[in-house]
């Protein structure tokens, strides 16, 4: 102590010292080497001084410990979940998302539907001028049937063995060529009516009366109709290959999609169980419910897949878990009124809250305020808002 008041004395004395020119007066002559002297001089004094008050303050801490403690808020550790999500981007799709083209070559006589109805299995959309087709059908479809009556008299006659065989070949010859007429052209009939392919929304409409279409000769072209059905949508997500032990049929995920503000919670219908070899990803495909929320297939969306679950897991605030020089994570716990540095091991976060894996046990006081500013061993009191 005698030593921190020698020291500060000769500060004060060699500052205000008698025999030495005031500051202003050393700038006004220019004396910039007695400046920088007494600059030198007043940083070692002050470097002095504060390693003295140091010092004294820690002597201070250890001999008067019936006063010096720190107020500090705690926590009891208890059970509690958690539940950790990882996210990634999707899309919505459909395996029913269709263009239609025509099949036969006319011009179109009757649009049955607008954009957006709904239509079921097999119902008509268009119709194509059948160029007379319809009445060539209903000529075969009449000698169809006389062939077909004159095999089966012929049939019966050759049963009785009345004629010839030749005969009783080029009845049935005929009855053949014409059956396989009358089929193809009810199969070319057939194809002037655009039907839908199956139960679904007209998502657009490419042609209109009175164009002439046929069957397209390329891709993307000649198109007439899209169908979707929007009861058949899915999720579609590419995975890293790290999760793939973690994720599997069956697993909860939350969509969300942020275009529409909508979320809804589903689960994994299916994950492909091979890797891609260049992007080392795999697919997984999440359940859309049926379609009440207005979705459409190749929206964005974000899903959120539940990796990781546990009912009985212990959690602290995280920002009372520091990492010391050595890497290692740790937080304050009170034994005997005393801080003691407790290092820990920490799993997932949720909601600022972190897992704590190792290092704590059920109903354990922890520091909660105040364990920033702490010291191991140092005494504390504790102050919580319910007290």
């Amino acid at each position: 102590m005698k030593k921190y008041f020698y020291t500060l004395f000769i500060l004060i004395a060699g500052c205000s010292g008698d025999n030495k020119k005031t500051i202003e007066e050393l700038i006004k002559v220019g004396n910039l080497e007695e400046l920088q002297e007494r600059r030198s001089n007043l940083i070692i004094q002050k470097g002095q001084i504060n390693k003295e008050l140091n010092e004294i303050t820690e002597g201070v801490s250890i001999l008067d410990t019936a006063k010096s403690f720190v107020l500090v808020n705690t926590i009891t550790t208890k059970k509690q979940s958690i539940n950790h999500y990882s996210k990634f981007q999707g899309i919505i799709k459909t395996d029913q998302n269709m263009i239609l083209y025509p099949e036969f070559s006319g011009r179109i006589t009757k649009i049955y539907v607008n954009e957006g109805d709904r239509v079921n299995k097999g119902q008509a959309l268009a119709k194509i001028d059948d160029g007379g087709l319809y009445n060539e059908l209903k000529l075969v479809e009449s000698q169809t049937k006389l062939a077909k009556t004159i095999y089966e008299r012929q049939s019966k006659l050759w049963e009785d063995k009345i004629g010839s065989e030749i005969q009783y070949l080029e009845a049935q010859t005929n009855y053949d060529i014409q059956k396989n007429r009358l089929e193809s052209l009810k199969q070319s009939l057939a194809k002037t009516t655009i039907t839908a392919p199956f139960s679904g929304t007209i998502d657009e409409i490419f042609i209109e009366e009175g164009n002439l279409v046929s069957p397209p000769m390329m891709p993307d072209q000649g198109n007439a109709f899209r169908i979707v059905n929007l009861n058949e949508l899915y999720v579609e997500a590419v995975i890293p290959e790290n999760f793939i032990g973690k994720i599997k049929k069956g697993t909860q995920v939350l969509v969300e999609i942020p275009v529409l503000n909508i979320t809804f919670n589903s689960t994994i219908k299916h994950s492909v169980s091979s890797i891609n070899k260049l992007s080392r990803t795999f697919k997984i495909e999440v359940s859309v419910p049926k379609n009440e929320l207005d979705l459409i297939p190749n929206l964005n969306v974000e899903i959120n897949i539940l990796d990781y679950a546990n009912s009985e897991a212990i959690l602290v605030p995280e920002s009372i878990v520091s990492e010391d020089s050595e890497n290692n994570k740790f937080l304050y716990t009170i034994e005997n009124n005393k801080a003691k540095k407790t290092i820990v091991e920490t799993g997932y976060t949720q909601n600022g809250m972190i897992e704590i894996t190792s290092g704590l046990s059920l109903n354990q006081t922890v520091i909660n305020e105040g364990g920033r500013i702490v010291k191991d061993g140092q005494n504390v009191k504790i102050y919580n808002d319910n007290e």
